[in-house]
């Protein structure tokens, strides 16, 4: 029988008091916390537990057991909170964390503060504020004696160790967990043990990009090795199922894909068990990356899809951000340029604001690699200092290569349209000069400006050159301009020619060979002048618009039999919100697979994904791109 059993059984007294029982209650949750067992914790919290984030109910409980109590269920409501993504629960663990650390405060119980302190950094970290998960670790070791808890001052190492290789200070975190190593040994926790494993083995795995040791990375097999065993040992699930994630992600590092599926596949089953699904998305991140080195890249791009919307969902923003870093990449290989760009942008922006600065530079990195030929100068400029900027400290020569790799290509790219200053003769000058060359190398340069401006369009592209019809662009880049042809849409992802556009004008529908019937379109909008625009900029290009002013009438159409091709919403509608109009025609069973894109000037993106969008452009930067957006996504359909 376990000690949390034991603890449990003691409940059975009559006599006891609310004080005593609720101290059992919560040493039997600290106990079962130890093993991995969440769920057992929050049963064991019993009428303590209201919920997660809750407060717990603490009338008659001495100031120690109340103290007690706040503490279990902020560690646990943190714990729940990142497994199951639950927005706004790390705050409410915090909250309550930060009580207790009041009322032990209060108390002199100095060991019980420090225990608190490393509940909190670890709420911290998850959110991705690694400076003050740092200073909450150090506060927390400052509060214990050399001679006190070595199990509490060994776990609040490991965690302070964490935060440095999350921050990219790899050779810090080596250095703690190294001093910390024979601590380690004296304790006989399996779980602690099997964590202080975990973690050297993945400060090995970064040591080992960052310094090219192949010693490194057969050091880490060893401890991610040790680690699941450690956890297998202690019946620690939650953990065990990481070190297999982790072994998985090395496996393929190295080549090893199907090795590297086995141990994903036994993290997955592990994750499911728990019902976890913020492991479970991890897991399917890893996964994606797998696929995408394997070459299998339509199988990543769904597997990363889902591990995205479900880390949506919650607060890790450091996480979410690396699967979207990991989705951009796979976005582009698909040709999905718009996507991608979006995706790797967002990646960046949570990146930074999550504390995470190196992942933050390496998303805009992958930006640089994977788009640097389909962005203004500008913008290519403003990306790469930004990079440099955040990986400035970065260890890692992989990434340093990168950068440099990026600067090269930067400067080539500008040597080539930037003639250099001559200081020379006129005669000089004149020397092997051709007009011709010259007029065509500034023809190409406003070319590529407005392809990269009109993301592809070459209608759009010759507008913003003055061209009075695009097949003129066209006729330009087969013939003279050919380098550029790859910066254009290709043209058989048009929804249909403008000879379809104009039969269908007349009679409704067009005959190449069969009948071609025009897509249909909702759009949902209140602003009668958006609407306008909007729909006269989709009727030119063939499809049929109908128009509805409010949340409430278009959801009523959408509930009917109408057939509809794709839908477009506004967010700040009467009756009922974009956000929820999107959510419950996704419940419908015949409008499950409907694109719909949401066109809205309120800050909703993030609400507009979770609800169910297929793309979210802004009013009114991005009203120009709703016919691209419509035949790009009526083409995925098709």
């Amino acid at each position: 029988m376990t000690l949390a059993e034991t603890l449990l059984r003691q409940l059975d007294d009559p006599a006891l008091s609310p004080d005593k029982r609720a101290q059992l209650r919560c040493q039997a949750a600290e106990a079962f916390e130890r093993r991995g067992q969440y769920e057992a914790a929050r049963d064991a919290l019993g009428e303590l537990w209201q919920g997660t984030g809750q407060r717990p109910p603490l009338e008659g409980l001495s100031e120690w057991t109340a103290a007690a109590v706040l503490l279990r269920v902020g560690a646990l409501s943190g714990w729940f909170g990142s497994v199951q993504q639950l927005k706004h629960v790390q705050e409410a663990a915090k909250d309550l964390i930060n009580e207790s650390i009041a009322r032990f405060q209060a108390l002199g119980e100095t060991t019980r503060v420090a225990a608190a302190r490393s509940e909190l950094g670890l709420c911290y970290r998850r959110a991705g504020s690694y400076d003050e998960a740092r200073v909450m670790y150090h506060e927390a070791l400052n509060e214990l004696s050399h001679n006190g808890d070595k199990e509490l001052r060994a776990e609040i190492l490991k965690r302070l160790a964490v935060v440095e290789s999350a921050s990219g200070r790899y050779n810090e975190a080596l250095r703690i967990l190294t001093d910390a190593a024979k601590l380690f040994d004296e304790i006989s926790d399996d779980a602690l043990r099997g964590k202080f494993h975990n973690d050297l083995a993945c400060v090995f795995v970064h040591l080992s990009r960052a310094e090219r040791r192949q010693d490194y990375t057969d050091r880490a097999i060893i401890e991610y090795t040790a680690a699941a065993y450690h956890f297998e040992q202690a019946g620690h699930t939650s953990y065990r199922a990481r070190a297999e994630n982790n072994i998985g992600f090395l496996r393929c590092t190295i080549g090893q894909y199907q090795e590297a599926h086995k141990h994903l596949d036994h993290a997955r089953r592990l994750f499911v068990s728990l019902r976890d699904q913020g492991g479970v998305a991890q897991v399917d991140e890893t996964r994606a990356r797998v696929l995408l080195a394997q070459g299998m890249i339509r199988k990543a791009e769904r597997t990363i899809r889902e591990a995205v919307r479900t880390l949506e969902k919650g607060d890790e923003q450091a996480i979410l951000a690396g699967a979207l870093t990991t989705q951009g990449l796979i976005l582009a290989k698909l040709g999905q340029f718009h996507e991608s760009r979006n995706a790797l942008k967002r990646a960046a922006n949570l990146a930074e604001i999550a504390g995470t600065v190196e992942d933050a530079g390496l998303a805009l990195l992958t930006l640089l690699e994977e788009h640097g030929d389909r962005i203004t100068e500008y913008e290519l400029l403003e990306t790469y200092q930004r990079a440099d900027s955040l990986l400035r400290e970065t260890q890692d020569a992989e990434t340093i290569a990168r950068l440099r790799a990026c600067a090269n290509r930067i400067m080539s790219a500008r040597l080539a349209t930037v003639q250099p200053r001559r200081t020379r003769s006129l005669v000089d000058f004149w020397a092997n000069f051709n007009l011709l060359e010259r007029a065509r190398a500034y023809e190409a340069r406003y070319i590529k400006r407005a392809l990269i401006e009109a993301e592809g369009s070459v209608t759009r592209a010759a507008r913003l050159l003055g061209l009075a019809h695009h097949a003129t662009l066209t006729s330009m880049l087969a013939r003279r301009h050919r380098d550029l042809a790859h910066l254009r849409t290709p043209p058989e992802k048009r929804h249909r020619s403008i000879l379809r556009i104009r039969a269908s004008r007349k009679i409704g529908q067009c005959r190449i060979g069969k009948a071609v019937r025009p897509a249909a379109v909702l759009y949902v909008e209140d602003n009668n002048l958006v609407a306008d625009v909007v729909k006269d900029m989709l009727e030119l290009e063939g499809w049929r618009v109908e128009i509805s002013t409010s949340g409430t009438a278009g959801l009523k159409q959408l509930e009917s039999a109408t057939h509809y091709d794709l839908l477009i919403v506004d967010n700040e509608l009467p009756g009922v919100t974009g956000t929820e109009l999107v959510r419950r025609v996704r419940q419908l069973s015949h409008r499950r697979q409907t694109p719909i894109i949401m066109l809205s000037a309120s800050d909703v993106e993030t609400e507009a994904w979770q609800a169910g969008v297929d793309a979210f452009l802004r009013k009114p930067e991005d009203t120009g791109d709703v016919a691209a957006t419509v035949t790009r996504l009526l083409s995925q359909g098709k």
